[in-house]
C-alpha cells in the first residue's frame, strides 16, 4: 500500500513514528525541526532503537541547533555523512514495516516554504528490503559519533554544498514564526548578513518592526541636477537601482556624488558618498551606461555599487547610515 502526501507532511510523519515500538532508521540530509526531534528522542528514551544519519554541516552541527548529544546520551546512534560521501536521502524506516520516503527534509524551511512530498509505503516487502539494505550501506560510509564537536559560526562554509548559510537563515526565520521566539531572528540575520531577502521575509511575516527611508537618495548629475535612486518613505530592507549615462563624449572616468535630502538641486542636499569609477569605454556622449545599486538593511548598513554596463568595471562602498532609517 502506497499513499502520497503533499500537505501536512510533518503531521503525517509524526503519526507514523508515534506508532513505532521497535526501531527507527532515519536518513535525512538536514534536520532542524524540534517537534520531530523531540518525538524521536522520546522514542529512544522509551526503548525504541533509533539510528539517525544526517550531513555534517553548519545547519545540522551547530551549538544553537538540535541537541543531538542528548540523543546520543539516550542511546541513540548518530552518524554524520561528509563531503566525500554526502548522504542526500530523506527516508525513514519504522519497525522494518513502514517506509517514509520523499523530498522532505526535516526542517522548518521544508515545512513552511517548499513544495514537498512524501510517500508512506506499507506491506511492500521488496521495497522495504531495498531501503533496509541501502541504510546499511550508508552506515558503512558515515561516521558514528559518541560526542558532538560543534562547528563554529566561522566554519559555516564547511561542507557547504547547498548554500547552507542562506538556507539556515531562512529556516531559523520560519522557526521563529512557528515558535513565536523572536530572539532567534537576530541569529538568522547574523548568519546571512548580506542577504536582504532574509530580512524581507522576517518583515513580511510580521516578526520585526517595519522600517522606512527617512530621506530620499539621489545621484548627482551635471548642472547640479539629480536623479532619484530611492524615495523617502520606501520600505526597508530594500535594493534600489538606477542607470545613468555619460555626460561627455569619450569619457573614461566617472565621478559621482550620492546625496540625500528632498531638494531638486544636488548641492542643496547632504552628501552621502562620492564614487569614482574608471575604465569606462570611450564612447560619444550618452552612449556609455552606468548602473547604480543602493542597498540598505534595517540596521542602516549601506552597500552602494557603481558598475559600467559596458565593461563590468565596478566600485563598491559600504558604510553605516543609521540616520537614514526610521
Amino acid at each position: 500500500m502506497v499513499n502520497a502526501y503533499f500537505q501536512n507532511i510533518r503531521i503525517s510523519i509524526i503519526k507514523e513514528i508515534e506508532k513505532s515500538n521497535k526501531s527507527l532508521k532515519i536518513a535525512v540530509y538536514w534536520f532542524t525541526n524540534h517537534e520531530l526531534f523531540d518525538l524521536v528522542l522520546n522514542k529512544q528514551s522509551n526503548g525504541v532503537q533509533c539510528e539517525l544519519i544526517i550531513h555534517n554541516d553548519y545547519i545540522n552541527n551547530r551549538e544553537t541547533g538540535l541537541p543531538f548529544q542528548q540523543f546520543i546520551d539516550a542511546g541513540g546512534k548518530l552518524y554524520f555523512s561528509d563531503e566525500e560521501n554526502p548522504m542526500h536521502n530523506k527516508f525513514c524506516i519504522i519497525d522494518n514495516q513502514v517506509l517514509i520516503n520523499g523530498s522532505y527534509n526535516w526542517t522548518y524551511y521544508a515545512e513552511s516554504k517548499n513544495r514537498e512530498n512524501i510517500l508512506i509505503i506499507k506491506d511492500e516487502i521488496e521495497v522495504l528490503n531495498a531501503f533496509e539494505k541501502e541504510f546499511s550501506n550508508l552506515l558503512k560510509i558515515s561516521n558514528q559519533l559518541s560526542e558532538i564537536l560543534y562547528l563554529s559560526k566561522f566554519e559555516v562554509e564547511e561542507n557547504n554544498l547547498l548554500r547552507n548559510r542562506d538556507y539556515l537563515a531562512h529556516d531559523i526565520i520560519y522557526q521563529a514564526k512557528e515558535t513565536s521566539n523572536t530572539e532567534l531572528i537576530k541569529t538568522a540575520f547574523e548568519i546571512a548578513p548580506e542577504n536582504l531577502g532574509i530580512q524581507k521575509i522576517a518583515d513580511e511575516l510580521g516578526l520585526i518592526k517595519s522600517y522606512k527611508l527617512k530621506s530620499s537618495v539621489w545621484v548627482s548629475l551635471v548642472n547640479d541636477d539629480v536623479k532619484l535612486i530611492a524615495a523617502r518613505g520606501a520600505s526597508i530592507p530594500a535594493t534600489f537601482n538606477t542607470i545613468v549615462r555619460t555626460s561627455y563624449s569619450y569619457q573614461i572616468k566617472s565621478i559621482t556624488d550620492i546625496v540625500y535630502g528632498e531638494h531638486s538641486k544636488a548641492s542643496s542636499n547632504d552628501k552621502l558618498v562620492q564614487m569614482v569609477l574608471e575604465g569606462l569605454p570611450s564612447k560619444p556622449i550618452g552612449e556609455a551606461k552606468v548602473k547604480l545599486s543602493f542597498s540598505i538593511d534595517i540596521e542602516g548598513n549601506l552597500r552602494i555599487e557603481k558598475m559600467s554596463l559596458d565593461t563590468g568595471k565596478k566600485e563598491i562602498i559600504s558604510k553605516n547610515a543609521k540616520w537614514l532609517i526610521e
